[in-house]
């Protein structure tokens, strides 16, 4: 590879190296994010399974009356779920008569 080659289609080597140019730093990066997202899932399924035990426990009227005050205090994002429910349920039957 001549000198007007190098210069049209530079290479990894032909870049100086710098500490934010390292692989290892993106890397150390992209697994701290990952750890941390691990660990997110990690409390909403400890969550979930407490909220499933309190529900097994108290029963149909305690999820109603709660599905009922979250409906009144945040009737958006209640309406969106239902919808995005509906839409599932309806592709669902939809595929099954096919």
């Amino acid at each position: 590879m001549d000198d007007r080659e190098r210069e049209a289609y530079p290479g990894p080597s032909d870049r100086a190296w710098t500490p934010g140019n390292s692989t290892t730093g993106r890397s150390g990066a992209v697994g701290k994010a990952v750890e941390t997202a691990g660990g997110l899932a990690m409390d909403a399924v400890e969550k979930t399974r407490e909220k499933v035990a309190e529900y097994r426990d108290k029963g149909f009227e305690q999820v109603s009356r709660d599905v009922a005050e979250y409906t009144r205090s945040q009737p958006v994002p209640a309406l969106l779920i239902a919808g995005g429910v509906g839409m599932v349920v309806g592709l669902l039957l939809g595929l099954g008569r096919r």
